[in-house]
């Protein structure tokens, strides 16, 4: 047996045991990058990088006799990732060495210690390449997949061979036997299995057209994507499309005459949202050019830039306007399906999984959404167009609703007497239960939840929302709890940052508790409770907190919720958690009441925006800047892009929270986004704890972690009186 320890070096190791071994199982290290001088000529040979995780894999190719099998834990970036480095290893293992079998493990496997998104390779060293590659997703090994890693069933129905025999609600816990049955089937009843189930085969020859990517979610959505081609329309077939042209260096800045005729009106892509602004408020165009085309009566247009694209049909005063540069234009030929259901599609998430897209802030291009294909609906069309009416007549009714119940709240502190202000508050309060009541029957808050809160809280709720089982919607359950209550937190944190207050005893226990090994949600909402009192005996609405945790008649209020919350988190986190299924409903009986009160009880979270700036830009005329960057705002794909003035110099690359009152409040260093380094896609990190010269960071959804000195650094200048 070969042990990596200290004294091995990458140098030495591979030309002393080379081809020794008949089996390697390894867990290397997931990160880290070495120089070439200090890797053996041998490993460089098979691959060209300084990647510790690739240069493993390399490593146990080499101590593999042929023949030799091996079994190896990867970070799951390696399974996708780009390089030419990354394809090549994975090359290497689909054609040369039997790539068996990847087998994707939950999140927080290796908790408490690496929070990194991994899988497993199971491999043949000079087998060739095998006709197919069996996938298995992994999402329960029996044991909580929080920092305590506590058994969630009894131990004799543990492991991959558990004495007693698994039902469908312990199979939610323990995925293991299910995957050692399944694996002896690869051969045979796996083949047959679609790729939208657990585990399924996906050949070779598939593999290494996509860029030998061992996602197994890749061919999941590709399985989607042929699916909707089977069920579909090709929009191509029935629509052309152009790209807007008019570029903003175009517009007139300072136009001097009017445009009677709307022929020099522009639409740039900054002035489409959810309502199209009048005609005669567009912008000019400084010269008399013909644009390559012009908008009808009828077309779609949307933004080519991810995010909120704001499909929508043109009205006929808009005939003749110009369409400017990052605009998509859609013009239907053949009307064979209604405007309506196109635009309702291509603003569904599953049309964004369709959209090819380039660059850093992903854009699409429209001789590409051609191939795109929008699934079949079958009925005459003025049929279809009457139910989406009426889906349309029920957002808006949900929408007024909202906003009698603001206008009620408001009117309770009109003039009048205390009894007449009481009696406008009980009767306030009366038709907000029974509207309540009636929503909470249609799922309907947890929608407006998805779509307009912060991003961490809305992708939490639409886990819940969309759980299969009654195990997922109890965990989703207690991340969306724990999602709101760091929001809250970080919120609260900056809010305390801005105004000076440090020395609030909640946040210097806060801060002793990330110097000493981590922060309780607890402590988190001890932070809430106290920015919240503070600002209240100042005067300061705080950006809306004060409101929302006042407290209610029989210490009932927002702040309640939330420590409750907090209590039956942690009893089920600590091990005391439900096992059977009516131990699940009982429990799940007492979260969700108190998570949709909370969830309703921070409604001013909808009024606020989460932006990360991207730049800065003096607009003199209008003696404010403009600020460009991305709205982390409700669940979407991708952040949409987002332009605005401000009177405040925000600084460029720092997310911000921006009150109803346009007032910024920088969120750093308590919020941040980046680049996660296992799955590279960017992620919202709050600091969880610090060492002695960095702060450890977690993600606020996925719980993934991150190190950060710049963190580290402002931390111990701002806790520093």
């Amino acid at each position: 047996m070969l042990t990596c320890g200290t004294g091995t070096t990458w140098r030495k190791a591979p030309g002393a045991e080379s081809e020794r071994y008949s089996v390697v199982l390894a867990n290397p290290p997931f990160a880290g990058s070495l120089d070439y001088e200090a890797v053996a000529p041998e490993l460089l040979g098979m691959v060209r990088t300084k990647k510790a995780e690739l240069l493993h894999l390399a490593m146990i190719l080499r101590l593999l006799r042929p023949g030799g099998r091996a079994a190896v834990i990867v970070p799951a970036g390696l399974l996708f990732s780009s390089s030419s480095a990354h394809i090549e290893l994975r090359r290497l293992l689909v054609d040369q060495h039997g790539l068996k079998a990847v087998v994707k493990l939950p999140g927080g496997t290796f908790r408490p210690y690496a929070g990194v998104s991994t899988a497993i390779l199971f491999f043949t060293k000079d087998a060739g390449q095998a006709d197919s590659v069996w996938f298995y997703d992994l999402t329960a090994d029996g044991w909580s997949l929080d920092d305590r890693r506590e058994p969630l069933l009894a131990q004799d129905k543990l492991g991959l061979a558990p004495d007693s025999v698994l039902d469908t609600v312990d199979h939610t816990r323990n995925n293991l036997p299910d995957l050692m049955r399944r694996w002896r089937l690869r051969h045979s009843s796996e083949r047959r299995r679609a790729r939208s189930e657990q585990s399924f085969c996906v050949t070779s020859a598939e593999i290494a057209a996509e860029d030998y990517n061992l996602s197994l979610e890749r061919f999941r959505q590709i399985h989607e994507m042929q699916r909707a081609a089977q069920e579909g329309i090709r929009l191509g077939d029935f629509a052309e499309i152009f790209p807007g042209s008019v570029r903003r260096s175009d517009l007139d800045e300072e136009p001097d005459a009017t445009d009677t005729e709307g022929r020099r009106r522009i639409l740039p892509p900054t002035l489409l949202t959810s309502t199209l602004p009048d005609v005669a408020d567009l912008p000019l165009r400084a010269d008399q050019r013909e644009p390559p085309r012009r908008l009808r009566q009828g077309d779609i247009v949307g933004r080519d830039l991810a995010g909120i694209r704001y499909w929508t049909c043109v009205p006929s005063q808009y005939d003749g306007v110009q369409p400017g540069q990052g605009l998509i234009v859609i013009r239907l030929t053949e009307e064979v399906l209604p405007h309506e259901y196109v635009i309702a599609y291509l603003s569904s998430p599953l049309a964004e999984q369709q959209l090819p897209k380039y660059g850093t802030i992903p854009r699409i291009k429209a001789r590409e959404m051609a191939d795109i294909w929008i699934p079949k609906c079958d009925g005459d069309l003025s049929e279809i167009r009457a139910s989406l009416a009426m889906l349309d007549e029920g957002e808006q009714e949900a929408a007024r609703i909202q906003d009698d119940l603001h206008r009620m709240r408001m009117r309770i502190f009109e003039s009048g007497t205390g009894s007449t202000r009481r009696g406008r508050l009980d009767d306030a309060a009366a038709i907000s239960s029974l509207t309540a009541q009636n929503l909470r029957r249609h799922n309907e808050p947890y929608k407006l939840f998805q779509d307009s809160y912060p991003y961490a809280v809305a992708r939490a709720v639409r886990k819940f929302r969309h759980s299969l089982s009654l195990a997922e919607r109890h965990e989703a359950a207690i991340q969306c709890a724990e999602s709101l209550i760091l929001s809250l937190g970080i919120m609260a944190l900056a809010l305390a940052a801005d105004r000076g207050r440090q020395d609030l005893p909640a946040i210097a226990q806060w801060s002793q508790s990330v110097e000493r090994g981590g922060v309780s949600l607890g402590h988190w909402v001890g932070v809430v409770r106290a920015v919240a009192e503070d600002a209240r005996q100042h005067g300061d609405p705080a950006a809306g907190l004060v409101e929302a945790t006042a407290r209610k008649k029989g210490r009932k209020g927002l702040v309640a919720d939330l420590d409750q919350l907090v209590e039956l988190r942690n009893k089920i986190r600590h091990g005391a958690g439900p096992r059977t299924r009516a131990e699940l409903e009982k429990s799940l009986g007492r979260i969700e009441p108190l998570m949709l009160s909370s969830l309703s009880g921070c409604a001013f979270l909808a009024h606020t925006r989460w932006v990360h700036t991207d730049r800065l830009q003096w607009m003199p005329a209008a003696g404010k800047f403009r600020v460009s960057g991305l709205a982390l705002m409700g669940d979407h794909p991708d952040f949409a892009t987002v332009s605005f003035d401000t009177a405040h110099p925000l600084a460029d690359d720092r997310l911000y929270l921006i009150s109803p009152n346009d007032e910024p409040l920088p969120l750093s260093p308590f919020c941040l986004l980046s680049d996660c380094p296992a799955c590279l896609a960017p992620e919202l990190y709050y600091p969880d704890r610090m060492t002695s010269s960095t702060a450890l960071l977690k993600s606020l959804d996925r719980g993934h972690e991150l190190d950060s000195d710049s963190v580290f650094k402002a931390l111990r200048e701002w806790g520093t009186p």
